[in-house]
């Protein structure tokens, strides 16, 4: 006679207990070749069945909700595009599946991420499998329903359907049932190949380690499913197929991921991670240079379809007819500006919730940057008539000071720290706090993170103090030439220090301020920086050779470098004589004033300048 793994039916089960000797009632032994949980007819067990398969649904809803909030931050979406985006495969950006493991956290920066997205795939494989095994196929519906609604995933839904078929109806059943298992299995691997395809071009130029962390997930979500199968198949055995063989498997399976993501990852990581992606340095509505096109498609149509709008800009309107740009660039210029408020706002905001929620984090420093840094994003107004939309956050707002300085005082360990002594005492200059300003540079200098010049931070994208060390640099020399004067004291500094170079009146405020302070110490930088602000270069080198020749205050190595760099780079690129005098100008610098922080932009650059010199004079 078969066991209850294989074989045919023998006898039909026609009572579910037999008499015991004692009077109670237990199973009888089934002599069904393919017994499932319904195959106990009495009451009893048919109402334990629906109440366990109920509970079993419910913790793979649970579960499916968790891997939907793993992606996306948020644990429930019933929106239309929701369900439309993932089910999309057509077009350059269609969905993947690696999209799971690169985003928001990246199993490449949080390896241990990797084992919690593998166990969860393995279960959402695996329950219905087995479901449609041990509870026939119907009782598998409910579960395939929740991967769609509650996981958002649609094939792979339609892919456990196709798997749940394979494994419970006949002609593809199979007595011995983890074969059945294994059967199953095959479309989900199919699934698994086709929606992982191109994995290693997210990621560049992958590396054979980073292919292996890319499949690992999936490895391991194939490897734990074929194992969940199995161990629930064999507590079903040996129950005699009575319902509850797999509720506890599931309730490991489920609490084993969160349990990991929650103690080894973190739910701040997830929110630090999505607010990166929306608002850090690398983020698309953030990004230093965007065209304005899009925004003035947004801005024409109000403009011909809002009768409230059309009416308030009719004049812009009619003036765009006769020929009247200005109106509408002012207009679109507007209109980009509130946007940027706009996602500044939002950003400040998600950035204020984040340090609210997870006062602990490790993130915290990360997000402090990431909030003073967007209050200092602004708009280059020059560029907007070219239909460019261009950022800079080189130049301190008054409302970054705040969270800049929680975190120079609260994480001045963190290399953001750099960027946030310096921002510091550019404000403090700006109000005529020397002192302050001074101290602020001197932390920012001695940190570890600026001995190296360069650091890469937690973020996915890192963090490069070799700017911010450079910038405090200069500015440290700058004071300590100029603070001293005996007529304006530290006036001038003050009131140079106010002053935003991609601002439109930039260089009509510097010839202000060279006519207010004719004889102060500062007089030769203002000069030379008006200078440098000239926008053709053969009118910017002649105005900065006319400063190396007059000056000789500490702007001096600064008019040279720049002097040098033009003749160098731009306007000698096709005249030898005129790109070796930028060159011995370059070396000048670096010999003569190897101590400053021109010095050793100067060596840099004819570092970059050495090669073309040599195919040069090699060629002659």
């Amino acid at each position: 006679m078969p066991d209850g793994m294989s074989g045919t039916v023998s006898t039909p089960l026609a009572a579910d207990v037999v008499a015991s000797g004692g009077g109670g009632a237990r199973p009888a032994p089934l002599q069904l070749g393919y017994a499932d949980v319904w195959s106990y007819t009495q009451p009893k067990y048919r109402a334990r069945a629906i109440v366990l398969l109920a509970i079993d649904l419910l913790l793979f809803c649970g579960l499916c909700v968790f891997s939907h909030w793993l992606h996306v931050a948020r644990p429930f979406d019933f929106s239309i595009h929701s369900y439309f985006s993932p089910a999309r495969f057509w077009g350059q950006g269609s969905p993947n599946l690696n999209d799971f493991i690169l985003y928001p956290i990246s199993v490449e920066h949080t390896p241990v991420h990797a084992i919690v997205l593998g166990l969860l795939v393995a279960s959402i494989v695996s329950v219905p499998i087995t479901i449609s095994i041990l509870y026939r196929f119907p009782s598998a519906i409910p579960f395939l329903l929740a991967v769609l609604i509650f996981a958002h995933m649609p094939w792979m839904a339609l892919t456990l359907t196709g798997s749940c078929v394979l494994a419970s109806l006949r002609p593809f059943r199979l007595n011995f049932r983890y074969a059945s298992c294994l059967l199953a299995m095959l479309p989900v691997l199919l699934y698994l190949l086709l929606a992982t395809r191109g994995g290693a071009d997210r990621l560049g130029a992958a590396s054979p380690s980073q292919s292996a962390v890319l499949a690992a997930p999936w490895v391991l979500a194939i490897l734990a499913a074929c194992a969940m199968m199995g161990v629930i198949l064999t507590i079903a055995r040996l129950s005699r197929y009575r319902p509850g063989a797999i509720a506890p498997v599931l309730a490991c399976m489920f609490a084993t991921p969160v349990v990991l993501f929650h103690v080894r990852v973190g739910a701040d990581e997830l929110a630090f991670r999505v607010l990166e992606s929306e608002y850090g340095p690398d983020a698309l509505r953030f990004a230093p240079v965007q065209e304005a096109e899009s925004s003035m498609r947004r801005v024409i149509p109000r403009l011909l379809g809002d009768d409230v709008f059309y009416s308030r800009h009719r004049a812009d309107l009619l003036g765009l007819l006769r020929g009247e740009f200005q109106p509408v660039r002012d207009l679109l210029w507007r209109h980009v500006l509130s946007e940027l408020l706009a996602d500044r706002a939002s950003a400040y905001e998600a950035c204020k919730k984040f340090t609210f929620d997870y006062p602990s984090s490790r993130h915290v420093p990360e997000v402090l940057f990431i909030q003073a840094r967007v209050l200092d994003t602004r708009l280059d107004e020059r560029r907007l008539a070219d239909l460019r939309r261009e950022t800079y956050t080189d130049f301190a707002h008054v409302q970054s000071e705040e969270p800049w300085l929680k975190l120079a005082t609260q994480y001045p360990q963190s290399p953001l720290a750099v960027a946030a002594n310096l921002r510091i005492a550019e404000l403090r200059l700006r109000r005529g706090e020397v002192d302050a300003a001074q101290r602020a540079l001197e932390l920012a200098l001695e940190h570890p993170a600026a001995q190296g010049a360069a650091w890469r931070s937690a973020t996915a994208s890192g963090f490069d103090a070799a700017p911010y060390v450079l910038e405090a640099r200069r500015l440290r020399e700058l004071i300590a030439a100029n603070r001293d004067d005996p007529v304006y004291l530290a006036e001038p500094l003050r009131e140079l220090a106010a002053l935003d170079r991609r601002r439109a009146q930039y260089r009509e405020q510097l010839c202000r301020l060279a006519q207010r302070y004719p004889d102060a110490l500062l007089y030769d930088n203002i000069v030379t920086r008006w200078a440098a602000s000239l926008e053709d270069p053969a009118r910017r080198a002649a105005a900065l050779e006319a400063c190396a020749q007059s000056l000789r205050g500490d702007a001096l190595p600064e008019a040279l470098l720049l002097l040098g760099e033009i003749e160098a780079f731009t306007l000698g690129r096709d005249d030898a004589a005129r790109r070796s005098a930028g060159a011995g100008r370059l070396r000048r610098v670096a010999s003569e004033f190897s101590s400053t922080v021109w010095g050793d932009l100067a060596a840099a650059r004819l570092e970059e300048l050495d090669p073309a010199v040599a195919r040069a004079e090699g060629g002659s």
